[in-house]
């Protein structure tokens, strides 16, 4: 009983030194008062509002914008298609194999894009997609290796791949090429 009281005693007096915190008032700031407003919201002194400069700029005309387009547009690569996909992939590998873009750590843990060649082909039994759709996924992969820039890069780096899309007994393994694209495209992913 005796050790009973001295537990009530002891948080009795932890409830009193922790228990409800009093409510702070926060000190008005000292300075001059703009219209209207109380005490506490007052403006530190030195500092002065100002209306944001006005833009005097004139809009292009529709001759410079077309100007500036073309001139953005002069260093792309040449588009590619699905159909031209599938046939580079045809004329490396002998399958139409399917594509995939892939967004992986590289080894120094950044990330990066990349077209993975599958080891899954058109024809398979055990392939999951029918004719049209293996097109139209084709295409979709095609489409951004194209707005990203990179059709060149890849139409050269399948024709001089070494790997092979493979399914054996270690597993399945895919060929992997790097998409060679800027920072701020890869957020877009």
């Amino acid at each position: 009983r005796a050790r009973a009281s001295t537990m009530s005693a002891l948080l009795e007096r932890t409830r009193l030194r922790v228990g409800a915190a009093r409510p702070r008032t926060i000190p008005p700031c000292r300075g001059p008062a703009r219209a209207g407003a109380p005490a506490r919201f007052q403006r530190p002194r030195g500092l002065v509002a100002r209306a944001a400069p006005e833009d005097d700029r004139e809009e292009p005309s529709r001759d410079e914008l077309i100007a500036k387009l073309n001139k953005s547009l002069e260093g792309l690569d040449e588009p590619m298609d699905g159909e031209e996909l599938k046939s580079l992939v045809m004329e490396r590998w002998g399958r139409a194999y399917d594509t995939r873009i892939c967004r992986r750590r590289d080894g120094l843990g950044a990330m990066r894009l990349y077209l993975q060649v599958m080891w899954k082909y058109l024809g398979q039994r055990s392939f999951p997609m029918s004719e049209e759709r293996y097109d139209e996924q084709l295409g979709a992969v095609a489409e951004l290796i194209s707005e990203w820039g990179c059709a060149d890069q890849i139409r050269k780096e399948i024709a001089e791949c070494e790997k092979n899309p493979v399914l054996d007994t270690t597993g399945a393994n895919a060929v992997m090429i790097a998409l060679d694209i800027q920072d701020g495209q890869l957020g877009d992913f």
